[in-house]
């Protein structure tokens, strides 16, 4: 397999990071139900503020660019065998968050992937313009009609769900499995609308960008324009980081949060995927590996970080839930991020196969 489809597994090794920043905050309490800003002080508000701005809705759009990524750079092997790919990837992660993190948006990646399917081995400005236009209806009707719709308003902020938070907590610090499945399907089922809306005008034009930034040989422009790649990489970072600044400097306002993660937050996941791409060939060979092989093991390495979660967070083992600061969240999902790089690299060197090893094609299909 060459560098350029070798750096993908190396993105998406470093980008597991912000998925476990981002996993590990819904594990630590249940935040679509607070406001932070009501809810956090002092020097924990301010680690939150900044874990919030560089995560705060990039992560989920940033995994997606990279998924349809890795299907457009598979699309040689046929759309039935990425369509196995999928289905066994949507049954694990459909289970994960059944079982055990109810609030896990990647069985909605993969759901917008299967429609990302009829995209791939098309022309890029075809998948490309039906990604901005759901993009653009996505700013029209869930960003700019939101906004006005809070400014006329009377409720400015979100209050905290005390009594939606004590639940929580009681259910996922208790010992009682069951409960803790059953609150995972009550939230998964609870969606609603606006889950159906970010699938569809967040994730899915992610997911096409992916696709036509594949069959754009995007990074043989990062090679062959390297100044102005740079150029782009920092407007979008700057632009995008400068929005979600936004949010945090409204107070944690219905507008801000709505602008910050609706717009600000895809723009600064286009920008971490090219800043990825733009440093891949860049750092030493030793580092790359490391990230490389968390990369290929990703689906088996962010199972495990779930289950370690689990036994962290949940009653039945340390019952950490609602019960730490940001800062030691950042500590824990950083140690298990470094003991998961150890995982997969002492897997690769010994040839152990894992989930991954259901992905794989036969010899006819491989492509060196």
């Amino acid at each position: 397999m060459n560098n350029s489809n070798r750096n993908i597994y190396f993105i998406g090794g470093v980008s597991l990071f912000l998925l476990f920043i981002h996993s590990g905050q819904y594990f630590m309490m249940p935040l679509n139900e607070i406001n932070p800003f009501e809810y956090f002080f002092g020097g924990d508000l301010n680690v939150f503020n900044i874990v919030d701005i560089i995560t705060g809705g990039s992560v989920i759009p940033l995994i997606s660019i990279i998924i349809g990524y890795l299907l457009s750079q598979y699309g040689y092997t046929g759309k039935k065998h990425l369509v196995k790919v999928l289905v066994i990837a949507f049954v694990l992660l459909s289970l994960n968050a059944g079982l055990i993190f109810g609030f896990d948006q990647l069985p909605f990646v993969i759901l917008m992937a299967f429609i990302g399917l009829i995209f791939v081995g098309r022309h890029w400005i075809i998948t490309l313009a039906a990604s901005l236009i759901l993009f653009a209806l996505h700013l029209m009707f869930n960003v700019v009609l939101e906004i006005i719709t809070g400014l006329n308003s009377n409720i400015q902020h979100m209050y905290s769900g005390i009594q939606q938070v004590n639940e929580f907590i009681s259910t996922y610090r208790s010992t009682d499995y069951l409960a803790m499945v059953n609150m995972n399907i009550d939230i998964l089922t609870g969606i609603g609308t606006d889950g159906i809306f970010n699938a569809v005008f967040v994730i899915l034009p992610s997911v096409l960008l992916g696709i036509a930034l594949k069959e754009l040989n995007f990074t043989g422009f990062i090679k062959d324009s390297p100044y102005i790649s740079g150029g782009i990489i920092m407007v979008l970072l700057a632009g995008g980081i400068a929005v979600k600044l936004l949010q945090v400097l409204s107070l944690g306002t219905i507008t801000g949060k709505t602008l910050g993660e609706g717009f600000g937050g895809p723009v600064t996941a286009i920008g971490y995927f090219m800043i990825l791409v733009y440093i891949a060939d860049a750092v030493p060979k030793p580092v790359f590996t490391l990230f490389y092989n968390l990369g290929k093991y990703g689906l088996t390495s962010y199972i495990l970080f779930n289950i370690l979660m689990m036994f962290v967070f949940y009653g039945f083992g340390i019952a950490m839930y609602g019960q730490i600061s940001i800062q030691m969240l950042l500590f824990i999902v950083s140690a298990i991020y470094i003991l998961l790089i150890i995982f997969a690299n002492l897997m690769a060197a010994y040839n152990i196969q894992a989930l991954e090893q259901t992905f794989q094609t036969n010899k006819k299909m491989k492509r060196e």
